[in-house]
């Protein structure tokens, strides 16, 4: 695949192979346990119509690796990440993976998963089937539908630590969403070609700084924007949510989705399952073995039997996402101290954090810190 010249180099991959010469063997370095996230293949459908054609051989490339399991054309969620990000390095223009999720066709969601969300008759109503769809779309992501009184909003992000920067797959997730509120917004009165009535309320969040996002990205979304947040958001009017939505099919058939959500949860490994739950949970709310279990679906002993044959444990788990979460802490909050990424990290004292990294990786966090930091200058 083509580099780009001027990209964010993705400092995470060449840390981790050096930081995996030096570490324990952890849950991505076995066997049966190595899948990388992936991503459903139709996000990429439409790109080709708002890149240069230079680029469309890198489209084609990304469709390429697709894994012979056609019940669910996928490819490495890592690289369509680095894709979005190189594209608008190359081009220099953050409005391509905005428009791309503006004009996304919903109805070609997961191939034909989309349905249910394009045959909406309420905005609420879609996003809702967007956010239950997004577990099949796309790996080791956390996608909300939240109201509070009078506001509602859409939350996004990647929870693999391993991925950064990540700033443009986020553009084009909520251009997703902002295409469903705006296909609402626009039959209102107000709503002309170029505006969409209660538009001047909505607000976006988004988890890189200002400065490593190229351009003016309020001036893209036609929005307020605020940046370094723990997740990429597009807040809106809560009234939005009852918003009529042109269907041409209306359709209440969730079952087809519903059959595909229990099919991918039930090939996903335990271990994975368990990882997602600690990285969404880790620095805002506690660890704890028996929530979590029940939340999977079994108790706490089964859950550990279950982990047994998959040769872990819930804490080798929780030390191996918090030590992959560590350095994630690290490239994107430099001007946190030690001790208050353990913190982040659910250590009562940055000590055992210490400690802890050491095992993992075979130098301090204060040293690994600094090498990174010489790296990236």
């Amino acid at each position: 695949m083509p580099k780009a010249p001027d990209a964010t180099p993705f400092l995470c991959y060449s840390q981790m192979d050096q930081l995996h010469q030096h570490r324990h063997v952890g849950f991505r370095d076995q066997p049966n346990r190595a899948r990388s996230s992936q991503i459903h293949a139709s996000a990429l459908n439409g790109w080709d119509a708002l890149v240069e054609a230079a680029d469309v051989p890198e489209i084609h490339a990304l469709r390429d690796l697709r894994p012979c399991d056609i019940s669910r054309p996928s490819i490495p969620l890592a690289e369509f990440v680095r894709f979005s990000e190189s594209i608008v390095a190359r081009r220099r223009d953050a409005s391509i993976p905005w428009a791309a999720g503006m004009r996304f066709d919903l109805g070609a969601l997961g191939g034909a998963l989309g349905e249910p969300v394009l045959g909406a008759t309420r905005v609420g109503t879609a996003l809702k089937r967007l956010v239950d769809l997004f577990v099949v779309l796309q790996d080791c992501t956390e996608m909300t539908l939240d109201r509070e009184e009078t506001m509602a909003s859409v939350s996004y992000r990647i929870l693999d630590p391993d991925i950064w920067p990540r700033h443009y797959d986020a553009m084009f997730t909520l251009g997703i969403v902002a295409q469903i509120i705006r296909r609402g917004a626009h039959a209102l009165r107000g709503g002309g070609e170029n505006g969409w009535a209660g538009w001047d309320k909505v607000e976006f969040t988004f988890e890189a700084e200002a400065h490593e996002m190229r351009g003016d990205i309020g001036k893209v979304v036609n929005a307020p924007c605020s940046f370094g947040a723990d997740t990429n958001q597009i807040r809106f009017p809560a009234a939005m949510l009852d918003l009529a939505l042109p269907a041409a099919r209306p359709s209440n058939d969730m079952s087809v989705v519903n059959r595909a959500i229990v099919e991918h949860r039930r090939r996903t490994p335990l271990v994975e399952r368990l990882a997602q739950v600690v990285w969404r949970d880790m620095n805002c709310r506690s660890i704890e073995q028996e929530r979590i279990a029940r939340e999977i679906g079994m108790s706490s002993r089964t859950m550990r039997r279950k982990l047994a044959e998959e040769g872990s444990s819930f804490q080798e788990v929780l030390d191996e996402c918090r030590m992959r979460q560590a350095l994630f802490e690290f490239r994107t909050r430099p001007d946190l101290s030690i001790a208050e990424i353990a913190l982040r990290l659910g250590y009562a004292e940055h000590s055992n954090f210490t400690r802890a990294f050491h095992r993992w990786s075979g130098v301090s966090p204060q040293a690994y810190r600094a090498q990174m930091m010489q790296q990236a200058h």
